[in-house]
């Protein structure tokens, strides 16, 4: 059964927006965006540590924007609420915005800006790391969406770090996954407009869309039964479907009273949203492939794909505020989900305690 493994609180008063997951020299370290910084906390002795990121705009870009050329006192970045990491070369690079910035990158260690967007590409919505054919790039979603080579970098926008352009933007983007289909790499976008899309990432080329039957949150990829699928999760659901054809396979929850969640959806009630999912991450935990689940309401659930049902959640113990983000992981020779919740609370669950 899944237990709460560990819990820490970020040592500040300000707001937990996202997180990611390195691992450096057999450490896993867990990437927090808290605005306007960089955090980093490490399980294994609950250690957290602050960044202060430099101020990512070109020197006539910045005065675009603000009518001066920067000064000592506009040396840091300053709204920072969703990242993306990945290791280079041994050392970290983390990416990231706010809704009104553009999409950067920097060295963690050193604060020093590695790659930053045009100005054009307007702010930043969702971002995520998706390795391809073993190399980490990062998806930010602006005007466009745009898939980075974290290894490349150029502060002076250089033609060998120009992004490839994927599909939707910032507006219509709400998840992102990658993986391989059909022995092709692909990248999965979850719409708010309820549909699913297939990205072919060799020919830059949509292959699928699909309606989807639930309010899409977050999407993934998972072999189940030998059988590569689509996952998706939004609403109080976690459904299956067939990348070839688009036919949703399971619209669980088979016990729905379990879970607690509301299933009507109105724009003029919020407090019927307050359960809903917010995000989800996939995972094998022995041998069983499964997804976590976060939502709105701070709650955590974890789901069997095999069995097409909820098999543990919601749990007494969550978070107090909405769920940002979750992450699967081995930590110690087991495997965890981590949360990030925006009451500034990181929360590790042990996926094999029995």
């Amino acid at each position: 059964m899944t237990a709460l493994a560990l819990s820490s609180q970020l040592p500040t008063e300000r707001r937990l927006w996202d997180l990611d997951l390195v691992t450096v020299d057999g450490r896993l370290l867990v990437v927090c965006a808290v605005e306007p910084w960089a955090y980093t906390w490490e399980p294994s002795e609950d250690r957290w540590t602050q960044y202060r990121l430099d101020m990512p705009y070109r020197p006539d870009d910045f005065r675009a924007m603000v009518g001066h050329l920067p000064t000592s006192n506009d040396k840091d970045a300053t709204l920072f609420t969703s990242v993306c990491a990945a290791v280079v070369d041994g050392r970290i690079v983390v990416g990231g915005a706010e809704y009104r910035e553009s999409f950067a990158q920097w060295d963690l260690a050193s604060a020093a800006v590695r790659v930053h967007a045009s100005l054009n590409h307007g702010g930043t919505g969702k971002v995520a790391t998706a390795w391809l054919n073993g190399r980490p790039f990062f998806i930010s979603c602006s005007d466009r969406t745009y898939m980075w080579d974290a290894a490349r970098t150029d502060t002076n926008g250089g033609p060998n770090v120009e992004p490839a352009v994927l599909y939707g933007n910032r507006d219509t983007v709400a998840g992102i996954a990658a993986g391989t289909l059909n022995g092709r790499p692909v990248v999965i976008f979850g719409c708010y407009d309820d549909t699913v899309v297939v990205w072919d990432v060799d020919t830059q080329s949509v292959v699928r869309e699909f309606p989807c039957p639930i309010p899409v949150a977050d999407v993934g990829l998972a072999t189940v039964d030998g059988r590569t699928l689509m996952v998706a999760a939004g609403g109080s659901q976690v459904i299956l479907g067939d990348p070839d054809s688009g036919a949703w396979e399971w619209e669980g929850p088979i016990d729905e009273d379990s879970i607690g969640f509301d299933n009507e959806f109105d724009d003029e009630d919020e407090e019927e949203k307050e359960g809903s999912i917010s995000c989800m991450d996939l995972s094998v935990v022995g041998g069983r492939p499964v997804a976590v689940t976060g939502s709105e309401d701070g709650q955590v659930c974890v789901w069997s794909l095999t069995e097409r049902r909820l098999v543990h959640g919601p749990f007494n113990e969550h978070h107090g505020e909405e769920v940002v983000g979750v992450r699967v992981a081995n930590l110690d020779g087991r495997t965890v989900a981590i949360t990030a919740g925006q009451d500034g609370r990181v929360l590790v669950w042990d996926l094999e305690r029995s």
